[in-house]
């Protein structure tokens, strides 16, 4: 299935690589570029209005830290279903640029050619369904590793956007005004009476850099089991690899194991390095295995240790059992070899935790 994170970005928006790493973009290339011209014209039409529209911080700010397939969304779900909070949608994320205007009667019609359940598992979603900030750094072409497939001509930079330390300042700069507008409009939902709750795997190794612009932000990190997680990731890679490119992804599919575990030691080692300076209590760890097998206990004292108001433990009952039916994925063992490499690469990670 071809799909991509550009539907929503607007027309500048959707130059900025193509700019950047225009020589290495061959004619047929920019031809599937030009395809999505009509479409960020009109994004850039459609967000006028949002111009206008007054921004404002909300309550407080939430954000939900760890590896893919960590388990995080469903994290995000959890807290976001058992409290005041407010999560980013879909809709909110695939259309950051004018989502204020066109949630009335734009979003509608996208959810007709919205998929019921994720491209890589099994989980249902929809237009409204809480999803991660990530997507809509690449909607608008801010420095994200997830345009590394979209644009996959200068691999060193978007490792880069893991954690942003190393990118020209002017791109940093880039992304703080992008992410502090789209949480300022998010905010707008919330007239100021509710909290934010975020989450972007990314953002682990981005501490400082978040500090920096929302000094007050609670975060929670997830750890889990390290083997799930690298099998389930490789399955998510596959279907990273199958949306739109402007390039040859071969050498990506080739290296993806090796980006995989380099990525998770980045992550890792990211939150390890900066976590401290969050002060304690704005700060908790949470096990995937504690949130699978005592959602509701784990949920409740989240709440209580970050101090985020709202808890309901009836909503929370809703959403569990609106989630009984879900069988998680099956993915194939890993190979001894692979197997080594994760032990080696994630070694001080699976010490400190346990695995």
């Amino acid at each position: 299935m071809k799909v991509s994170f550009l539907y929503g970005a607007t027309f500048t928006r959707l130059l900025r690589y193509p700019i950047k790493f225009g020589k290495n973009m061959s004619f047929r290339a920019w031809l599937k570029l030009f395809l999505f011209v009509p479409t960020s014209i009109l994004n850039s039409l459609l967000a006028i209005p949002d111009f206008f529209y007054k921004g404002q911080r909300p309550k407080q700010l939430i954000f939900i830290v760890g590896h893919y397939r960590s388990g995080t969304t469903h994290l995000h779900n959890l807290i976001e279903a058992a409290g005041d909070l407010i999560a980013p949608t879909t809709y909110e994320c695939a259309m950051p640029a004018h989502f204020l205007f066109t949630n009335s009667w734009l979003k509608p019609i996208i959810s007709l050619f919205t998929p019921n359940q994720r491209l890589f598992d099994t989980m249902k979603m929809s237009v409204d369904t809480p999803q991660e900030d990530e997507l809509a750094m690449a909607s608008l072409c801010a420095a994200t590793p997830y345009l590394s497939i979209t644009f996959p001509f200068n691999d060193d930079y978007f490792k880069s956007c893991i954690s942003l330390k190393s990118l020209p300042q002017k791109d940093i700069d880039d992304w703080k005004a992008i992410h502090s507008r789209f949480v300022l409009k998010l905010g707008r939902k919330t007239q100021g009476n509710k909290g934010l709750i975020l989450k972007s795997p990314a953002h682990s190794s981005r501490i400082k850099t978040i500090l920096e612009l929302y000094p007050d932000a609670k975060f929670i990190h997830i750890h889990r089991n390290p083997v799930p997680v690298v099998k389930s990731s490789l399955n998510l890679y596959k279907v990273w690899y199958e949306m739109q490119s402007f390039g040859d992804v071969s050498s990506l599919i080739e290296n993806k194991e090796h980006t995989l575990l380099e990525t998770y030691k980045a992550l890792e080692d990211g939150w390890e390095k900066e976590h401290a300076l969050i002060p304690e209590k704005n700060r908790v760890e949470v096990s995937f295995n504690d949130i699978n097998e005592s959602p509701k206990s784990t949920i409740e004292s989240i709440f209580q240790r970050l101090e985020i108001t709202g808890f309901s433990q009836e909503r929370l009952n809703k959403y569990l059992d609106s989630v009984k039916s879900h069988v998680p994925g099956a993915y194939p063992e890993l190979s001894d070899d692979l197997l080594k490499k994760t032990y080696s690469h994630l070694d001080a990670y699976i010490r400190k935790y346990g695995y």
